[in-house]
């Protein structure tokens, strides 16, 4: 059994690059051999050449992202305007690759746990394939608890119960008292743990933020102790 964890999302765009890339520096920096995988990337590769800085690894980029599209788009449509399909075999020899290489892999998907990857399998299929523990990373404002507690649902739906939940600003909030009840209410209305609140910081927006300020910006806010337990047991 492969120990790791597969980092999912609520929406396109919520964080989930920031926390993969924040707790994959800090075990690292741990001392713990760390493996990263974005297994399919539509538009721009970014977030796998962030995730392989943060991780400090030296793994090829295109055995942690296999599968690249050029448009940023579903994957399942990205693949029909690049004219190819999803190749499952270089996504399945690079996961078992990582997974002999290091012995704790951090696993990022594509957009939500319902985006298409193909005519009829989706990023839920492929954390069912992986067998990881799921991380949910979920906006924090307003809005989150509807998109969040869906996101359980289908997970549990598919027989999957997430480990945990990460709440994310990825912009300045000024007026929104939702931030302060929002964790107590998506923690009673789904059972799963919330890891913690990640605020809003400029410098999460830059292309290629530091792993020291990742690291900071993950230990200051969330709670590791249960991905340090998949770590070393």
């Amino acid at each position: 059994m492969v120990r790791g964890v597969f980092i999912t999302g609520t929406d396109t765009g919520v964080g989930k690059t920031i926390a993969a890339a924040g707790i994959a520096s800090v075990l690292r920096q741990s001392g713990i051999n760390i493996g990263v995988m974005k297994p399919i990337a539509s538009g721009d590769r970014r977030d796998a050449i962030l995730l392989r800085q943060a991780a400090a690894t030296s793994d090829a980029l295109d055995l942690i992202n296999p599968i690249f599209f050029s448009q940023p788009l579903a994957p399942s449509m990205a693949a029909q305007i690049d004219g190819r399909e999803v190749g499952w075999e270089a996504i399945r020899q690079g996961f078992e690759l990582l997974s002999e290489i290091h012995p704790f892999l951090i696993v990022e998907g594509v957009g939500g746990i319902a985006v298409p990857l193909s005519s009829d399998y989706q990023v839920i299929d492929m954390i069912k394939q992986f067998q990881l523990p799921l991380l949910i990373v979920a906006h924090s404002h307003l809005g989150t608890i509807n998109h969040t507690t869906l996101t359980v649902a289908y997970a549990k739906q598919h027989g999957v119960t997430p480990m945990g939940i990460i709440l994310n600003t990825r912009q300045p909030v000024t007026d929104d008292p939702s931030l302060l009840s929002n964790p107590a209410e998506i923690y009673r209305l789904t059972k799963i743990p919330i890891l913690g609140t990640l605020p809003f910081d400029s410098r999460c927006q830059q292309t290629a933020p530091s792993a020291a300020f990742l690291r900071q910006h993950i230990c200051n806010h969330l709670n590791l102790l249960p991905i340090y337990q998949l770590a070393e047991y």
